[in-house]
């Protein structure tokens, strides 16, 4: 019997339930065979990939500084830097081989690591991203990528809009909504060494992720992220 791919889904933060959206994509990845365990604790986490390396790294999470006066009342408790060792322990598990999945608020983290941007393959940036309110997003999935026979779809979510994509990236699909027609690119891969990195802006909630198309999605990215699919 083949063993069982190992998924840790790092969580955390304000403004949303990460760990009943953690637990939503763990069901949606377990049809791949891939087992996820669920960590608050983000340093504890990385740390343990020293002794209990995973295939799969997934970051479910807005672990930031929180500099700006609406941050005021969580910075105390909420505002996170990495230090240097989970940062290197990151880049480590990329560069052999490891896969990486962002989720949403993935583009916000780790502010003040500016690698981090590059690795995800873009990031959110303060004073020019934004998204609207939860509302329906249409999902199209761009042609002669991995996403290229699964067909456009509709999703309850946020529409992050002006992120900014690193050089090297592939769009693998794009999103928009009555508040944002222009197309934004919400869903890419990018490679770190022998690493495979997916990003999907959607994923505000639970719903979104169990969605059958966005499952879907999730489920033919994460199969390129650890090898099993030809990008093209």
């Amino acid at each position: 019997m083949t063993a069982a791919r190992q998924n840790l889904i790092l969580v955390g933060g304000i403004f949303h339930d990460f760990h009943t959206s953690a637990e939503a994509l763990a069901a949606v990845l377990a049809p791949l065979g891939i087992e996820s365990r669920i960590e608050a604790d983000l340093d504890a986490g990385i740390a343990s990939l020293a002794d209990n390396p995973v295939d799969l790294l997934t970051v479910n999470a807005l672990r930031w500084e929180m500099i700006g006066e609406k941050y005021d009342p969580y910075r105390e408790t909420e505002a996170y830097s990495p230090p240097s060792k989970t940062r290197m322990a990151i880049e480590a598990h990329l560069h052999a081989g490891g896969a990486l999945l962002g989720l949403h608020t993935a583009s916000i983290c780790f502010s003040d690591w500016p690698e981090w941007g590059s690795f995800l393959g873009g990031r959110w940036v303060w004073g020019t991203s934004w998204h609207p309110q939860p509302e329906t997003v249409s999902v199209v999935p761009d042609k002669n990528n991995v996403l290229a026979d699964l067909p456009p779809f509709a999703v309850h979510d946020e529409l992050y809009t002006d992120l900014l994509l690193e050089s090297g990236t592939q769009v693998l699909a794009h999103g928009h909504s009555a508040a944002m027609p222009t197309p934004q690119p919400i869903v890419w891969s990018h490679t770190v060494g022998a690493g495979r990195v997916i990003y999907d802006a959607l994923g505000h909630d639970s719903q979104s992720l169990q969605h059958p198309s966005h499952a879907e999605l999730l489920r033919e990215t994460v199969k390129w992220a650890l090898g099993e699919a030809d990008p093209q």
